[in-house]
């Protein structure tokens, strides 16, 4: 593709979502991945899509995430039928399990302003729990159950959405390295590549999660960092869990397969992306917590892995235009990408098709941390 309308630096989720929205308005889009589309977080995730559980106070964020959650249906019902790819979006919610007062105090908060605002939240006994989730038998307060709370097979949405945008006509070229941004006169005009290629176009979008500093993008070092998040994988016996199964000291997720992931590490470690005794030792002792079912002696270890979540400094993500016309941010969406990148594409391609700007992107611009952090 020649004389792009729109680069995208990055081919995660929010990437590629991205694109493939653009590329349906009849923009004409390239974008640039360094590894291969989806490696990073995207791929790295449990695919828990959670909208109520992990937000503790109501506000954009929160709507945010409401109106990414209803737009979920849809959008992989449009993503599916336009690859074929079955991505394994399904509605078992999610069991919260409280093991201290404290802990029980907090979601019960959140349950009543939830509640309050339309949205359901089942508090469960201890009795219910065991009832309901058979496997879990550790010491708990309550549960609290968030039913319309989704979950999908991260990996195969990441195959289906590149092969989505192939079939939209993205041009996507992976193997690729950015090496800094393209301005004159605060105005976009493309990228130079690590071989000294430039590639013009008046439009560039960040979708470089972790990696979004990329030659000062950003201002200060410290905007996004790198949040590392280590899983394990192991072969279980069917419906061992239920429902996705949280609590502060691990989670469980099981894939319909009977695959079994468990959770997660937050380790502010820089680029590290090693799986550590440390962490693997954590999630288990977590997972020991929750339950100590004689089923886990059937669970047999396949593989484990690390993931860099971007994660900004005030843990929302970083949305719409910057000071440098032509420049969009899409980063910062830390444990919450999967759930965000509908919403994320369809607000952009608003801000960048229509030349709007969304009110639900007001709360989310890089510009805040400037205003913070202004003398």
């Amino acid at each position: 593709m020649r004389n792009p309308d729109i680069i995208i630096l990055g081919g995660g989720i929010i990437g590629c979502a991205l694109a493939e929205e653009l590329a349906r308005h009849g923009r004409r889009v390239i974008i640039l991945e360094r590894t291969s589309a989806g490696a990073e977080a995207s791929s790295a995730a449990a695919g828990i899509l959670s909208s109520q559980l992990d937000v503790d106070q109501p506000g954009p964020f929160f709507d945010l995430c409401q109106a990414a959650r209803k737009m979920y249906p849809r959008w992989i019902e449009h993503v599916e039928r336009r690859t074929g790819i079955s991505v394994g979006y399904h509605v078992d919610g999610v069991l919260y399990l409280a093991m201290s007062g404290q802990e029980d105090h907090r979601m019960d908060r959140r349950r009543r302003w939830q509640t309050k605002a339309g949205l359901r939240v089942e508090r469960w006994s201890r009795s219910d729990v065991r009832r309901r989730e058979p496997a879990v038998d550790g010491r708990i307060k309550r549960g609290y159950f968030f039913p319309t709370e989704p979950q999908i097979d991260n990996v195969r949405l990441m195959e289906a959405l590149a092969a989505a945008c192939r079939k939209a006509g993205v041009e996507l070229q992976e193997g690729v390295t950015v090496r800094r941004l393209l301005t004159k006169d605060r105005r976009v005009r493309g990228v130079e590549l690590a071989e000294g290629q430039l590639l013009d176009a008046p439009t560039v979008v960040n979708c470089l999660g972790s990696w979004a500093a990329l030659d000062g993008m950003l201002p200060g070092s410290s905007v996004i960092e790198p949040a590392r998040g280590q899983l394990l994988e192991f072969d279980a016996p069917k419906r061992l869990f239920r429902h996705v199964v949280m609590a502060d000291c691990a989670y469980a997720v099981q894939r319909r397969d009977g695959r079994l992931l468990v959770g997660s590490t937050v380790e502010f470690v820089g680029f590290n992306k090693r799986v550590t005794l440390e962490g693997m030792t954590g999630i288990l002792t977590g997972l020991h917590r929750i339950t100590t079912a004689d089923t886990l002696r059937q669970c047999t270890f396949r593989t484990a892995w690390a993931g860099l979540r971007p994660c900004s400094r005030d843990r929302l993500p970083i949305l719409g235009q910057t000071r440098v016309e032509g420049l969009i941010m899409a980063t910062g969406h830390f444990r919450h990408g999967i759930l965000l990148a509908p919403i994320t594409a369809k607000l952009l391609a608003e801000q960048i098709v229509r030349g709007q700007n969304p009110t639900e992107l007001a709360a989310f611009n890089l510009e805040r941390f400037e205003q913070h952090h202004a003398p």
